[in-house]
């Protein structure tokens, strides 16, 4: 016969072992999971446009940001514009080639060519220049 001690440590040691049994599972489903999201074909672009001659403290212009697919028929066009701190963000785009076209009154227009793969999660930092003054003669 056992002792009340004996006993106790026997639950105790199967309490563990349930215990154990239900992380390991519960480690297993969120594993397969996150393999399910990470393979999903979503992907977003975020960026952030910062304005030559213009401190960051400063009121920012805002600019448009245009994601076109490459050759422009082939798929979707994003548009948005920044926000009062020069970001901006595409949260689901499809996949492929684009061209990012980033453009502000003032400023010179920036171009670029972008690749967007399955589950891309890319961050984007430009600096507009200032647009030159015309040269026109009168």
């Amino acid at each position: 016969m056992r002792s009340a001690e004996e006993r106790r440590a026997a639950a105790t040691d199967r309490g563990y072992g349930i215990a154990l049994n239900a992380s390991l599972a519960l480690a297993i489903l969120l594993t397969g999971s996150r393999a399910g999201l990470a393979q999903s074909g979503g992907a977003s672009l975020h960026g952030w446009v910062a304005f030559e001659n213009v401190a960051y403290v400063d009121k920012q212009a805002r600019a448009k940001v245009v994601l076109q697919h490459d050759p422009p028929d082939s798929g979707p066009t994003y548009s948005t514009e920044t926000d009062e701190h020069g970001f901006f963000e595409f949260s689901h785009t499809s996949l492929g080639r684009f061209k990012l076209e980033i453009t502000a009154k003032g400023f010179q227009r920036y171009s670029a060519d972008v690749y967007i793969s399955s589950d891309f999660a890319g961050n984007w930092a430009v600096q507009l220049k200032v647009e030159p003054p015309s040269t026109k003669s009168p």
